[in-house]
């Protein structure tokens, strides 16, 4: 009785594709197949979402250690239904020359947070000093080594047919660095004769933020009844120096944002009253300062690595707050942590960075816990002294120092604020809580993701979907706590269900506690260590 009933619903699942169908149409093809001994080549991708949802992300696993990858593409924000992407890979080739079986596979991730497995690629690369190489179409790509950020430049693309027939060019794509967009671009011919050849210049505009990596183009073509791709890659640099670049520059680069560089206050009238002491930026007298610290750094973010290491070697760290006033702290020797981060946040701003005080308020007090925060065009960055941090925003939230933050938020009613005084009357700063807790799940996945192995990812996948919301977050909390090859050894050699049971039985246990101010503690507890 019971399979009459089952049957019929199998039939309908089986038919629907719900369970068996593909999430993507996957195509993997190489530019080379004999390189020259620690020489580079290209994993060219094709990827069509054919399945039911978006694809959010994409994985390269590796099956040979020899290679590794030099540079992995971003994939789209979101990948929808019926659209194709095609991403590149810059792979290095082994030193010992020989010939070496490279298997790729890709792992593909979709808005619902499954992870879909079971793309493959076989190829067989030949590692040689001196070879013939078969004849193929001959591709040459030109780009400056440095430009400006903001600055447009030209990429010069020139293709020549090495084959005795007539080529047909199907497609010319460019993979170009975070930010980066065709400005203009030439009509590219449709076939090339034998021997002939063609050049192409595009027009580029570089973001207005550091850039480091390689910018790649694919020529796709038909030679002789088959398909095949051809890829060039340059290097290029992109700098990106605030402190030297005009006002009407850096609203065009920082737009709303500007604002906190401009800003004369650096906290409210709350903190002037509990501190008695003034906060006013004054870039004439601290801009000379900073520029000597920072030298010859080539971001916003160099720039701020530099003056968090010169504040943590120069001064001599304690408890006690005396001034808010940034000229007064930086002739002291020995400073609060809150002295640290208002130097900090005023020599940002005097260096024409974005950059403000962000802390914690519970109410009626907003001066607890507070960093500093800078902006760049890849988003808001954080300087924690206290904690011995910087790096991005959503690095902190995956850092140790964020959970007993978020506790606090979402369990006894905090909210984070940014000072924003103008009149210095009362409170004058703005709720920015959401920036730190919107999609915070995801954010904490995807910055996990890159510090587990490849191999490893879809297991941590398959942890995180046998747990409900609150398990999850404290789970990615605490993943994120541990060093990397802890964490990997754990996903490694611990099976799903012994994780699961761990996760869920200390989040039960420390849910309704103060969460510790450094969360490796719970690491720690987890694999048993205390």
């Amino acid at each position: 009785m019971k399979w009459k009933i089952l049957l019929p619903l199998v039939l309908i699942v089986l038919v629907s594709g719900c369970l068996f169908r593909p999430p993507a149409e996957v195509k993997f093809s190489v530019d080379h197949t004999i390189v020259p001994p620690g020489g580079t080549f290209h994993l060219i991708v094709d990827v069509n979402n054919t399945g039911k949802v978006g694809l959010v992300g994409a994985t390269l696993i590796l099956g040979n250690d020899n290679f590794q990858i030099v540079q992995e593409p971003r994939f789209p924000t979101i990948l929808k239904v019926g659209q194709s992407v095609q991403l590149v890979w810059i792979l290095r080739a082994p030193e010992r020359p020989g010939t070496y079986n490279l298997q790729v596979s890709l792992e593909l991730r979709d808005e619902l947070k499954r992870t879909w497995t079971g793309f493959y690629g076989h190829f067989r690369i030949t590692v040689a000093t001196e070879v013939n190489p078969p004849k193929s179409i001959n591709l040459t790509l030109s780009a400056p080594s440095k430009v400006n950020g903001g600055s447009q430049f030209p990429v010069t693309v020139t293709i020549g047919n090495g084959f005795d027939s007539t080529v047909q060019i199907l497609g010319i794509n460019f993979n170009l660095l975070p930010g980066m967009r065709i400005v203009s671009a030439p009509s590219a011919p449709a076939e090339l004769s034998p021997g002939q050849n063609v050049t192409l210049t595009y027009l580029i505009s570089a973001p207005y933020t550091y850039r480091n990596g390689f910018i790649s183009v694919v020529v796709d073509y038909s030679a002789m009844g088959s398909k095949e791709s051809a890829a060039k890659s340059a290097r290029i640099t992109v700098l990106w120096r605030p402190w030297e670049e005009r006002e009407n520059v850096l609203m065009a680069a920082y737009g709303e944002n500007y604002h906190w560089v401009k800003q004369r206050y650096l906290v409210d009238a709350y903190w002037l009253k509990r501190f008695n002491s003034t906060s006013i930026v004054e870039p004439e007298r601290l801009k000379p300062i900073a520029l000597r610290i920072i030298g010859n750094a080539s971001s916003e973010v160099q720039a701020a690595e530099r003056l968090y290491k010169w504040l943590l070697s120069n001064y001599t760290f304690g408890d006690v707050t005396t001034t808010l006033q940034p000229t007064r702290i930086l002739q002291q020797d020995r400073i609060s942590y809150t002295e640290g981060q208002i130097l900090m946040t005023a020599m940002l701003r005097s260096i024409e960075v974005p950059a403000r005080i962000v802390s914690l308020f519970n109410g009626t007090d907003c001066t607890i816990r507070p960093i500093t925060e800078f902006y760049t065009a890849d988003g808001w960055y954080v300087i924690d002294l206290k904690h011995g941090f910087i790096g991005t925003l959503d690095e902190y939230l995956a850092s140790p120092y964020f959970p007993r933050i978020y506790q606090l938020v979402t369990e006894q009613g905090y909210r984070i604020v940014a000072q924003n005084p103008e009149k210095l009357i009362g409170h004058e700063h703005v709720d920015v809580t959401s920036q730190f807790t919107s999609n915070l799940e995801d954010r904490l996945l995807k910055v996990v993701l890159q510090r587990v192995q490849p191999g490893l990812r879809s297991k941590l996948t398959l942890v995180l979907n046998g747990l409900n919301r609150d398990e999850r977050i404290y789970a990615l909390f605490l993943f994120a706590s541990a060093p990397k090859d802890d964490l990997n050894n754990v996903l490694a050699s611990w099976s799903v269900s012994r994780i699961q049971k761990n996760v869920k039985t200390m989040y039960e246990f420390y849910k309704d506690m103060p969460w510790r101010d450094d969360f490796s503690y719970y690491w720690k507890v987890f694999k048993g260590e205390v």
